[in-house]
Protein backbone atom coordinates (compact mmCIF):
# COMPACT_ATOMS: atom_id res chain seq x y z
CA UNK A 1 0.00 0.00 0.00
CA UNK A 2 1.22 3.55 -1.11
CA UNK A 3 1.85 6.11 2.21
CA UNK A 4 -0.05 9.26 0.76
CA UNK A 5 0.48 12.53 2.56
CA UNK A 6 -1.85 14.90 3.72
CA UNK A 7 -0.96 18.82 3.28
CA UNK A 8 -2.89 22.11 4.51
CA UNK A 9 -3.97 24.12 2.07
CA UNK A 10 -2.28 27.47 1.73
CA UNK A 11 -3.81 30.73 1.63
CA UNK A 12 -2.40 31.08 -2.20
CA UNK A 13 -4.00 27.66 -3.17
CA UNK A 14 -7.39 28.50 -5.06
CA UNK A 15 -10.24 26.83 -6.24
CA UNK A 16 -10.11 26.29 -9.78
CA UNK A 17 -13.33 26.51 -12.35
CA UNK A 18 -13.27 25.14 -15.91
CA UNK A 19 -13.74 28.10 -17.83
CA UNK A 20 -9.72 29.02 -16.41
CA UNK A 21 -8.50 26.44 -18.74
CA UNK A 22 -7.14 26.77 -22.15
CA UNK A 23 -7.30 23.14 -23.32
CA UNK A 24 -10.37 23.31 -25.36
CA UNK A 25 -10.33 23.99 -28.89
CA UNK A 26 -12.94 23.22 -31.99
CA UNK A 27 -10.48 20.09 -32.76
CA UNK A 28 -10.72 19.19 -29.16
CA UNK A 29 -12.56 15.46 -28.35
CA UNK A 30 -16.61 15.93 -28.23
CA UNK A 31 -16.72 13.70 -25.03
CA UNK A 32 -14.31 15.89 -23.02
CA UNK A 33 -17.47 18.28 -22.75
CA UNK A 34 -20.48 15.72 -22.16
CA UNK A 35 -21.56 15.94 -18.71
CA UNK A 36 -21.57 12.32 -18.13
CA UNK A 37 -24.09 10.50 -15.76
CA UNK A 38 -22.03 7.88 -15.08
CA UNK A 39 -19.87 10.04 -13.14
CA UNK A 40 -21.94 13.18 -12.59
CA UNK A 41 -25.45 13.22 -10.74
CA UNK A 42 -27.86 14.74 -13.23
CA UNK A 43 -29.68 17.70 -12.19
CA UNK A 44 -33.48 16.31 -11.88
CA UNK A 45 -36.60 18.04 -10.69
CA UNK A 46 -39.87 16.60 -10.55
CA UNK A 47 -42.18 18.07 -12.93
CA UNK A 48 -44.96 19.19 -10.07
CA UNK A 49 -42.38 21.91 -9.16
CA UNK A 50 -43.04 25.61 -9.50
CA UNK A 51 -41.56 27.09 -12.23
CA UNK A 52 -40.29 30.17 -10.74
CA UNK A 53 -38.72 28.21 -7.95
CA UNK A 54 -36.95 26.09 -10.42
CA UNK A 55 -35.55 29.33 -11.85
CA UNK A 56 -34.15 30.51 -8.39
CA UNK A 57 -32.98 27.06 -7.79
CA UNK A 58 -30.87 26.94 -11.04
CA UNK A 59 -29.37 30.50 -10.44
CA UNK A 60 -28.13 29.76 -7.79
CA UNK A 61 -26.75 26.30 -8.79
CA UNK A 62 -25.43 27.88 -11.72
CA UNK A 63 -26.41 25.01 -14.08
CA UNK A 64 -28.18 26.38 -17.40
CA UNK A 65 -31.13 22.86 -17.63
CA UNK A 66 -32.77 20.68 -15.31
CA UNK A 67 -33.97 16.63 -16.13
CA UNK A 68 -37.67 16.83 -15.58
CA UNK A 69 -39.04 13.78 -13.77
CA UNK A 70 -42.20 12.58 -13.24
CA UNK A 71 -43.13 10.87 -9.47
CA UNK A 72 -41.71 8.00 -10.04
CA UNK A 73 -38.07 9.76 -11.14
CA UNK A 74 -38.62 8.17 -14.53
CA UNK A 75 -37.34 11.04 -17.36
CA UNK A 76 -39.67 12.88 -19.06
CA UNK A 77 -38.22 16.07 -20.33
CA UNK A 78 -35.41 18.98 -20.04
CA UNK A 79 -36.18 22.67 -18.80
CA UNK A 80 -33.63 25.14 -19.49
CA UNK A 81 -33.27 28.53 -18.96
CA UNK A 82 -34.51 30.19 -21.76
CA UNK A 83 -37.63 28.27 -21.19
CA UNK A 84 -37.70 29.95 -17.89
CA UNK A 85 -37.01 33.50 -19.10
CA UNK A 86 -39.67 35.87 -18.87
CA UNK A 87 -40.92 35.97 -22.21
CA UNK A 88 -41.41 31.75 -22.34
CA UNK A 89 -43.29 32.30 -19.01
CA UNK A 90 -45.46 35.26 -20.36
CA UNK A 91 -46.55 33.11 -23.40
CA UNK A 92 -47.42 30.02 -21.08
CA UNK A 93 -49.38 31.97 -18.76
CA UNK A 94 -51.52 33.33 -21.89
CA UNK A 95 -51.69 29.56 -23.57
CA UNK A 96 -53.06 27.72 -20.37
CA UNK A 97 -55.12 30.48 -18.78
CA UNK A 98 -52.54 30.21 -15.34
CA UNK A 99 -50.89 32.31 -13.01
CA UNK A 100 -47.35 32.69 -13.19
CA UNK A 101 -46.65 30.93 -9.36
CA UNK A 102 -48.86 28.25 -10.86
CA UNK A 103 -46.56 27.69 -13.42
CA UNK A 104 -44.59 24.08 -13.20
CA UNK A 105 -41.84 22.52 -14.26
CA UNK A 106 -43.65 20.31 -16.70
CA UNK A 107 -45.56 23.26 -18.15
CA UNK A 108 -42.39 24.45 -19.66
CA UNK A 109 -40.42 21.80 -20.10
CA UNK A 110 -39.44 20.50 -23.62
CA UNK A 111 -41.07 16.89 -23.20
CA UNK A 112 -39.14 13.80 -23.76
CA UNK A 113 -40.10 13.09 -27.71
CA UNK A 114 -38.89 16.27 -28.42
CA UNK A 115 -35.37 16.68 -27.20
CA UNK A 116 -32.83 15.79 -29.77
CA UNK A 117 -30.14 13.51 -29.03
CA UNK A 118 -26.37 12.21 -30.23
CA UNK A 119 -25.33 8.95 -30.10
CA UNK A 120 -22.72 8.07 -27.64
CA UNK A 121 -20.94 6.32 -30.02
CA UNK A 122 -20.88 8.49 -32.53
CA UNK A 123 -19.60 11.44 -30.16
CA UNK A 124 -16.05 9.45 -29.47
CA UNK A 125 -15.22 10.08 -32.93
CA UNK A 126 -16.79 13.89 -32.71
CA UNK A 127 -14.81 17.05 -32.23
CA UNK A 128 -16.07 20.36 -30.64
CA UNK A 129 -16.41 21.62 -33.93
CA UNK A 130 -18.49 18.71 -34.91
CA UNK A 131 -21.05 20.17 -31.82
CA UNK A 132 -21.39 23.35 -32.60
CA UNK A 133 -22.30 22.72 -36.17
CA UNK A 134 -25.13 20.60 -34.70
CA UNK A 135 -26.18 22.54 -32.28
CA UNK A 136 -26.63 25.62 -34.75
CA UNK A 137 -28.09 22.79 -37.35
CA UNK A 138 -31.11 21.92 -34.60
CA UNK A 139 -31.52 25.27 -33.01
CA UNK A 140 -31.06 23.85 -29.43
CA UNK A 141 -28.67 24.78 -26.75
CA UNK A 142 -28.99 21.60 -24.84
CA UNK A 143 -28.51 17.91 -26.31
CA UNK A 144 -28.81 14.95 -24.43
CA UNK A 145 -26.43 11.43 -25.49
CA UNK A 146 -27.78 8.43 -25.65
CA UNK A 147 -25.82 5.34 -24.83
CA UNK A 148 -27.94 2.87 -27.91
CA UNK A 149 -26.87 -0.23 -27.31
CA UNK A 150 -27.43 -0.03 -23.04
CA UNK A 151 -30.75 2.55 -23.68
CA UNK A 152 -29.14 4.71 -21.46
CA UNK A 153 -29.71 8.61 -21.47
CA UNK A 154 -25.94 8.96 -20.97
CA UNK A 155 -25.33 12.95 -20.72
CA UNK A 156 -25.89 16.45 -21.78
CA UNK A 157 -24.15 19.15 -23.79
CA UNK A 158 -24.97 22.58 -23.45
CA UNK A 159 -23.69 25.33 -25.17
CA UNK A 160 -23.42 26.88 -22.43
CA UNK A 161 -20.22 24.63 -21.63
CA UNK A 162 -19.47 25.09 -24.97
CA UNK A 163 -18.68 28.51 -25.07
CA UNK A 164 -17.27 28.85 -21.65
CA UNK A 165 -14.45 26.33 -22.38
CA UNK A 166 -13.73 28.13 -25.62
CA UNK A 167 -13.51 31.13 -24.23
CA UNK A 168 -16.12 32.63 -26.76
CA UNK A 169 -19.60 33.25 -27.53
CA UNK A 170 -21.57 30.04 -29.42
CA UNK A 171 -24.27 31.51 -31.01
CA UNK A 172 -27.51 29.29 -31.15
CA UNK A 173 -30.67 30.37 -33.44
CA UNK A 174 -33.84 29.35 -32.14
CA UNK A 175 -35.46 27.00 -35.10
CA UNK A 176 -39.05 27.21 -33.42
CA UNK A 177 -40.87 30.52 -32.48
CA UNK A 178 -42.20 30.65 -28.20
CA UNK A 179 -45.47 29.78 -28.49
CA UNK A 180 -44.44 26.76 -31.18
CA UNK A 181 -42.19 25.75 -28.35
CA UNK A 182 -44.35 25.42 -25.68
CA UNK A 183 -46.70 23.23 -27.31
CA UNK A 184 -43.82 20.82 -28.68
Amino acid sequence: MKTLNIYKIDSMDHLVQPREFDDVTEHSPALDLMTDFRTHQPHTVKSSVSAVGVARLMAMEGVSCKLVVDARQEFIGLLTAERLSEQYILVAQTLQGVERDDLTAGDLMLPRSAIPALDLEALNSATVGDLVQVLRETGEAHCLVLDRDQHHIRGVISVDVIAERLHREVPIAPKRSIARALSS
